[in-house]
């Protein structure tokens, strides 16, 4: 690999290096009670494990570290150890299935039982049952010890219990690293029921995905398949759900519900009520056009639809894609935090749960409601994150807020300039593992009272500063961490700039070259990804949760690139109108347009930017962007490096393209409304240096997108390069660092940077 290896200065901050020079960027509390929590901090010498007191701010050393690290003797556990419990000097620590006592009195690490289940079970709240699944049908067994009984026995091929879908993107994925998920099911709050479901992907289309280069040594390709609904097709897997009781095993079946990338169950869209009598759970329609509360009898069945939200384009529970939605069943008080943007911004409503009527708007104004963090019964009152508004300098700054359920004035806990946050919660399989009761409560930024809050604070000048806040009247209690870097970094200058349309404000972010010189001239690398279901310039300088993009920028400017990261019209947190403009218009990915309409105004100002060396560079949906940029601006874009991208939207899992594009309607005359966002049907407009890439064994965007890609660019008699690397998926292939030196030394080639390594 010494042929490949760049400059020092761009080394150090490749994506699979950079991340390690930085340092809490963010506190992630774990709460013990409504006063105390821990959290992990890089000290010095490695990990270190702090207590807080909320009330005072006062933290100190959970337990000693280098004694604790020394009985253990083994570094990789001890950074990813969790603490269970305090009681004085006496620790409860656990790590996977392992448990201690750490007693402080003494200076010993007491080993205690392994916890009674597997990463792959779940166990009841109770402590008292594990469940499992095992050929497609549930399993129960005492936690304690006992017999194990088989709770269902109609499970088939393609036709399980308790299953994640096929298409969760990342499938096969989980079959070659020999990981097993927890059974897909929710326990009511009395351990006797569970709520889930059977999942038919029987008549589904079978996707077939080679592995060349097969991990067991063998020669000949080894053929992995998974169930995957393509835009436009008929058979979908569907979720037959279903309450079971524990001690009957008797199945209730509640009827069938759509499924998206993942179950509602996954994505944390039911609830039991707190007397386990009733289930409430989202239904989505197949094209996210209408989403319905349902509630539904545990005991019966019997199903009633308590409010609904529709739109012409589609409707959302988040504005992130996929995160966990901004509603709460508050069935003590018999209502319910209900998140809508009829009013043209995202916004929460407080309404009856018999009825669905709307009793109040607990939040208004021409910002958005980005995050629910929390609902306080006892103070009636909801923590949230909120945009800054459309007036404000950077309307994408959130703002930790307070308002009241029953309406009236809201609080702004964080009224400084910059962006505020606590820690929010992913919603990948590695959350779901711990989230099945594996080693305590996960990291929450709110205390479980509603009390008090941990935030970090950051804007481009800046790097994050955590800080614990009082909910009550906003005060900081304590300074916790501040963030660091130990290599120079280049902080990016915040660009507001107007979109095609000559009035709307855009947003982004420009790193100049490492080593600028005024009186030089650079080109400039738009790093592209697209949403429509995210934004992709970031907040602040150095957000904890996108180093991988932060150290992309980095390293191009270190290897003598300006990089610019905005965000064009379409994209969420603002307004409902300008999102929707997205709809049925991926043909512009993201607003490309406006991307172009931006370069002259950048270089107005700024003599030392070449606008005749512009690159465009993107993966998966920004793979798509950025061939589409070099296809459809030959005259702007000079060279385009487009890894994974999703050139063919009618080979995709259809849930992506169907809620941004529409339904796909096919036309007598053999076309349709989604030919105009297929890359290949511009393969004869290539004029710059164009970089195709992806990974052999990528089940989220398939190769063959990129391979039709090059067959027409090869018919139209193009000149491109073309990169495929054996076994990496849809998230290895751009984080190999051979293919990161690849793309890095295939930009500054051909975009003639004068820093060369």
């Amino acid at each position: 690999m010494t042929d490949l290896l760049l400059s020092p200065a761009v080394e150090a901050r490749l994506p699979t290096v950079f991340p390690a020079a930085c340092h809490n960027l963010s506190v992630a509390p774990h709460w013990l009670d409504a006063g105390r929590f821990w959290y992990r901090r890089e000290g010095a010498t490695g990990v270190e494990y702090l207590l807080v007191e909320a009330a005072t701010g006062e933290k100190r050393a959970a337990f000693d570290g280098a004694a604790v690290a020394a009985a253990l003797q083994d570094e990789a556990a001890f950074a990813a150890l969790e603490i269970t419990s305090v009681e004085g000097e006496t620790i409860g620590l656990a790590q996977g299935r392992r448990r201690w006592l750490w007693r402080g009195d003494v200076g010993q690490l007491e080993s205690l039982p392994a916890r009674p289940h597997a990463d792959d079970e779940s166990l009841s709240p109770d402590g008292k049952w594990v469940l499992s699944r095992r050929e497609g049908d549930l399993w129960l067994r005492p936690a304690l010890g006992g017999a194990e009984r088989r709770l269902t026995d109609t499970g088939a091929p393609h036709f399980e219990w308790a299953k994640s879908p096929d298409q969760s993107l990342e499938t096969i994925l989980i079959a070659r690293r020999g990981l097993r998920l927890p059974p897909i099911a929710l326990w009511s709050p009395d351990s006797r029921k569970i709520f889930t479901y059977q999942l038919d992907e029987r008549a589904v289309r079978r996707v077939p995905i080679v592995q060349n280069v097969p991990e067991d040594g063998s020669f000949a390709p080894k053929l992995y398949e998974m169930r995957n609904a393509f835009a436009g097709d008929t058979e979908l897997p569907i979720a037959h759900q279903a309450v079971i009781e524990i001690e009957t095993g008797r199945i209730i079946p509640c009827g069938p519900a759509d499924v998206t990338e993942t179950s509602g169950l996954e994505k944390r869209e039911a609830w039991w009520s707190g007397d386990s009598g009733r289930v409430f759970w989202l239904e989505h329609d197949r094209y996210e056009r209408e989403i319905t509360l349902v509630e539904t009898d545990s005991a019966t069945g019997a199903a009633r639809r308590v409010i609904s939200e529709r739109a012409e384009t589609f409707v959302e529970v988040n504005l992130a894609y996929g995160a966990m939605p901004n509603i709460r069943v508050l069935d003590g008080s018999g209502e319910l935090v209900w998140f809508s943007q009829r009013d043209g911004f995202a916004h929460l409503y407080l309404c009856d749960l018999a009825t669905g009527a709307v009793k109040a708007q607990i939040t208004k104004g021409d910002w958005p409601v980005v995050e629910l963090l929390g609902v306080d019964t006892a103070q009636r009152q909801v923590i949230f994150l909120a945009g800054a508004g459309e007036g404000a300098a950077d309307p994408y700054q959130r703002r930790v807020c307070v308002a009241g359920l029953d309406g009236g004035a809201m609080r702004v806990l964080t009224p400084e300039p910059g962006d505020h946050a606590p820690v929010l919660r992913d919603l990948g399989w590695a959350e779901i593992l711990e989230a099945n009761g594996a080693n305590g409560p996960l990291a929450s930024g709110l205390s479980p009272d509603g009390g008090y809050i941990v935030v970090t604070t950051a804007d481009a000048a800046r790097l994050g500063q955590s800080w614990l806040c009082r909910v009550a009247d906003g005060a900081r209690v304590a300074e916790l961490e501040q963030g660091g870097c130990d290599l120079p970094l280049v902080l990016p200058e915040r660009v507001e700039l107007l979109a095609a349309d000559g009035l709307t404000r855009l947003f982004g972010m420009l790193w100049r070259p490492r080593d600028f010189d005024p009186a030089r001239q650079y080109p400039l690398l738009d790093l592209v990804y697209p949403g429509p279901q995210c934004i992709q310039a970031p907040r602040a300088a150095l957000p904890h949760d996108e180093l991988t993009k932060i150290a992309w920028a980095q390293a191009a400017s270190a290897a003598g690139m300006a990089v610019l990261m905005m965000d064009g019209r379409g994209t969420p947190y603002r307004s409902r109108a300008f999102h929707e403009l997205c709809h049925g218009n991926l043909a512009d990915p993201g607003f490309l347009s406006d991307h172009v309409a931006a370069f002259p105004q950048l270089g107005a100002g700024r003599p030392w930017l070449d606008l005749t060396r512009i690159a465009i560079m993107g993966h998966s949906a920004g793979g798509h962007a950025a061939a589409r940029g070099i296809l459809a601006w030959p005259e702007v874009y000079k060279v385009a490096v487009s890894t994974a991208g999703s050139h063919e939207l009618r080979s995709y899992n259809r849930c992506w393209p169907e809620k941004w594009q529409g339904e796909l309607i096919r036309y007598a005359d053999g076309s349709s409304n989604y030919d105009s966002v297929a890359n290949a049907l511009l393969a004869d407009r290539l004029q710059g240096h164009l970089l195709l890439g992806h990974g052999d064994m990528d089940e989220n965007v398939l190769p063959s997108t990129t391979l039709q890609l090059a067959k027409a660019l090869e018919l139209a008699g193009k000149n491109f390069d073309l990169l495929l690397t054996p076994n990496d998926d849809h998230a290895s292939f751009k984080s190999n660092p051979w293919v990161i030196r690849r793309i890095l030394r295939y930009l500054t080639q051909k975009l003639g940077c004068a820093v060369l390594a």
